[in-house]
């Protein structure tokens, strides 16, 4: 995409049939004008919303490992794997639960994770419990595999409004190459009866689907196959790990990157969402900025068994990443903060600045030992994100008689164009 560089700022540029789209990436502003002499001087103003506190936090959210066994040994798992049943105890979950209430500033979501959470429901059910004994404003969601949900466990969960997330990889032939038991067999037709109970009871269900070599040749068949069931929510989510890990044997990001702009087009045409480009397309057309990929950097409290405490739910099973108080977890936060494209100015430059949020910050460990660096193999997505919303602005301009700066207003128009 064409930019032109103005006081060290770089203004991003897309013509369509006679009309100039202007884009500033550090302090998103929008306009459209003849030239980009004509744009008023707020058009340039410096960025009010991109600056980096190291030392910030502001908890919302506790993830629950409420069990860190699993009944399943998918290729990609970067969890250690154990042979017996590793769950917390109602003693460890009302522990973590009621030191998660002593620093929220305002508890918003409890999130019920693993491992293989549905091995551990009773502690699940214990949870809900007891935060409705005092707080019934709390969201909860949970991510399962889907074979242990039984048409009892989709109800209680639909009454009581958790979100589900199942993990399926695609159509069984693509599910089965990488989401496996411990017999090495296929986990396709237990994922998808899981899925199905949870639909009937009338449960809010998602689905997230890692791409990896066993899937990425075949968008075709997940966007068809997506469609066809019909999830709340979509993830397309990109793989985790060091270059050793089964799922980041990707043969090209970048065509990955590209085929989920291409899949977004298409669900979103029939009404399903695609979490990882919708929510950036999001942020760009409406103007406001993404510091963070995830709320591992300040927001969130990880709690495992026996009572130990983290931020990021990617080393669980790791346990010298977890601590036995949360008096260490502000250390590990300053640390995940230096994730951010407005700690790093080698992202200056980059369209999707204010977008991006800095990737994975485990990752980063995992691969580069360190937070404060980009992520080579998610830049391509983000970038494309933020060309894809520049297309999308240029294609539904209101008319404008003369130069202009988009207002609040005008960003709430288009964004609600895009609103499914």
């Amino acid at each position: 995409m064409e930019y032109i560089k103005i006081n060290n700022q770089k203004i991003f540029v897309l013509e369509k049939e006679g009309h100039k789209l202007f884009y500033n990436n550090i302090n998103g502003k929008l306009a459209v004008a003849e030239k980009v002499e004509y744009l008023e001087k707020d058009f340039f103003e410096s960025a009010q919303d991109i600056n980096v506190d190291l030392d910030e936090i502001s908890y919302e959210q506790l993830y629950l490992a409420v069990s860190e066994s699993c009944n399943f040994r998918c290729k990609y798992c970067r969890q250690k794997k154990v042979s017996t049943i590793v769950n917390m105890t109602k003693e460890d979950i009302k522990n973590a639960i009621d030191t998660f209430y002593s620093v929220a500033v305002k508890p918003k979501s409890i999130v019920f994770f693993g491992g293989e959470p549905l091995l551990n429901i009773e502690g699940i059910r214990y949870a809900i419990e007891y935060v409705h004994s005092f707080d019934r404003e709390v969201r909860f969601s949970t991510v399962i595999n889907g074979s242990l949900c039984t048409k009892e466990i989709a109800h209680f969960f639909a009454e009581n409004q958790v979100e589900v997330i199942v993990s399926l990889d695609g159509p069984e032939e693509l599910h089965n190459k990488a989401r496996i038991n411990a017999c090495q067999e296929g986990t396709y037709h237990e994922a998808i009866r899981g899925y199905h109970y949870l639909k009937e009871a009338g449960c809010i269900t998602g689905i997230t689907v890692v791409i990896g070599p066993h899937n990425e040749k075949y968008f075709d068949k997940l966007v068809d196959w997506s469609i066809a069931l019909q999830p709340n929510s979509l993830g397309f989510c990109l793989p985790h790990g060091d270059e050793n890990n089964f799922a980041m044997k990707l043969l090209s990001f970048n065509e990955v990157h590209r085929k989920m702009i291409e899949s977004f087009e298409i669900l979103h045409k029939n009404g399903i969402y695609l979490v990882q480009v919708g929510q950036k397309m999001e942020a760009f057309i409406l103007g406001y900025s993404i510091p963070y990929e995830c709320k591992a950097c300040g927001k969130r409290i990880v709690a495992c068994p026996n009572k130990k405490f983290g931020i990021c739910e990617g080393p669980i099973t790791r346990h010298e990443m977890f601590y036995d108080s949360i008096d260490k977890l502000p250390e590990c936060i300053h640390e995940y903060r230096k994730t951010s494209p407005f700690f790093n100015n080698s992202c200056r430059s980059c369209i999707a600045y204010r977008i991006c949020g800095g990737s994975c910050v485990y990752d980063k460990l995992t691969r580069f030992g360190r937070t404060d660096i980009q992520d080579k193999c998610r830049c391509g997505l983000n970038k494309m994100i933020a060309e894809k919303s520049m297309k999308y602005i240029i294609e539904h301009l209101p008319v404008f008689n003369s130069s202009h700066i988009f207002t609040e207003e005008d960003r709430k128009l288009l964004h609600g164009k895009l609103t499914i």
